[in-house]
């Protein structure tokens, strides 16, 4: 009798544990069919390697996907909150219609900035506001086209074309999101000195303009709130897309007007960088400065450009600047132009800080041919 319950509890044991078995097996292969990095691998991935790339596209949804949007502190208001967002950040919110590009909402906080009033802005045509020479460059951060094969991904097991809906979700949050540097139009009244005074580190272009660092997003209306006819912005196209951006003055060291007349050449550009040290935006300048197109540039680390002498330098300078919280950093160094050779540059750098995070998001570069 007891050899019998003995071996009853083993069998009943071994049941258990195959069940337990085919559970996680079933559990483990459910999870490799939903992370688009096991899908595309050439053979079945093992256990830990499935639940080391569900970790690590986790991670990566974390960073993409938008937190929790709606969270504020419950002893502020709407208006409030937006008052404080907007005096952190230094700047103006405004609102485009992508269509038309226009300008469908702008804060009041663009008369510190920029000095213009809200109505100088309102229904009037982005394009109108800004330097002839950026339309083209706004023009296609308003662009809101998408490709049809987006969010589709090849099954190399069945060779039949699937709908990769988490990947198409990361994609989505990080093709709306719009980063980009322009000159504004400035009012009439106020002088450059006046400017220079208020923001000693703001480049004033000519006489009427300033540069710009505008971060945002594309916000599609159909379906939102704002479509019911609630929305506070006037002349908006409820089934439309509109870029909805902050607009701060972008500090940088630029050359004195006189010293831009004695050289009448372009010797300048501004980047943007990652903080892994990949250039994320190039201006246009760059190609009469190094001769790269920006898109020669775009994804690339930045140590690959720099002389090998100087490399250690740039690391430490790097490294130095994001910890300086939005103080500039300014360092000679050679870099490689588009012919091979080395040239000269002198670039003044600073940290973008999240107001807050208090963290650095990303490095703003204002670069400066020199001779040695």
């Amino acid at each position: 009798m007891l050899i019998s319950a003995i071996l009853i509890l083993r069998e009943n044991h071994s049941e258990i544990e195959r069940r337990r078995r085919n559970k996680m097996n079933a559990y483990i292969n459910e999870l490799s069919d939903m992370v688009p990095s096991c899908t595309g691998l050439a053979r079945k991935p093992d256990k830990l390697t499935v639940l080391r790339m569900a970790v690590n596209y986790m991670k990566t949804l974390r960073g993409t996907a938008p937190q929790d949007v709606n969270y504020k502190p419950s002893f502020l208001s709407d208006q409030e909150l937006k008052h404080l967002i907007l005096e952190a950040a230094d700047g103006f919110l405004f609102v485009v219609n992508c269509q038309t590009a226009t300008v469908v909402y702008v804060s009041d906080s663009i008369s510190p900035v920029l000095n213009q009033s809200q109505n100088a802005w309102m229904n009037q045509c982005l394009y109108d506001l800004i330097h002839p020479e950026d339309v083209e460059k706004v023009r296609d951060q308003l662009s809101s086209s998408n490709s049809p094969d987006a969010g589709r991904v090849l099954d190399i097991k069945t060779g039949s074309v699937k709908r990769d809906a988490h990947g198409a979700l990361s994609r989505m949050y990080s093709s709306t999101r719009r980063n980009f540097i322009c000159r504004m139009r400035r009012g009439n009244e106020v002088c450059e000195t006046q400017v220079k005074e208020e923001h000693p580190k703001v480049p004033v272009l000519e006489d009427e303009y300033a540069v710009v660092h505008c971060t945002g997003y594309l916000k599609n209306w159909s379906g939102s709130s704002s479509s019911n006819g609630n929305s506070s912005f006037q002349g908006e196209d409820p089934n439309g897309t509109s870029l909805v951006t902050i607009g701060r003055l972008q500090p940088a060291s630029v050359p004195h007007s006189n010293d831009l007349a004695e050289t009448p050449t372009v010797t300048e550009f501004i980047s943007r960088h990652s903080l892994d040290g990949k250039f994320t935006f190039v201006d246009q300048r760059v190609t009469e400065v190094l001769g790269y197109q920006p898109r020669d540039m775009l994804g690339q680390l930045c140590y690959d450009f720099f002389h090998p002498d100087d490399l250690e330098h740039m690391m430490e300078s790097y490294d130095q600047v994001m910890k300086l919280k939005g103080q500039t950093l300014s360092v000679r160094y050679r870099f490689r132009s588009k012919t091979g050779d080395w040239v000269w540059l002198r670039t003044s750098c600073f940290s973008f800080q999240n107001p807050y995070t208090d963290e650095a998001e990303y490095i703003v570069c204002n670069n400066n041919l020199v001779n040695k």
